[in-house]
């Protein structure tokens, strides 16, 4: 192979990673772009209710896990 021949090579390849690494980089930042901001969609007296209950599932799920 030639040195032309090689250099060619190099490039190609170089070409394809950078290619390669800016769709990546834009398949990732594509949500971002899309998403809004986000909002609490509870209310004030939802976000001071109480929610855990200690329910026989979750009494089986500490047994079976040796909680």
């Amino acid at each position: 192979m030639s040195a032309k021949g090689k250099a060619d090579g190099l490039e190609r390849r170089e070409f394809l990673r950078v290619m390669g690494a800016g769709a990546a980089g834009a398949a990732a930042a594509a949500p971002l772009l899309v998403a809004g901001t986000a909002e609490a969609a509870e209310t004030p007296e939802q976000r001071v209710k109480q929610r855990y209950r200690e329910t026989e599932h979750v009494k089986k799920f500490y047994e079976t896990n040796r909680f």
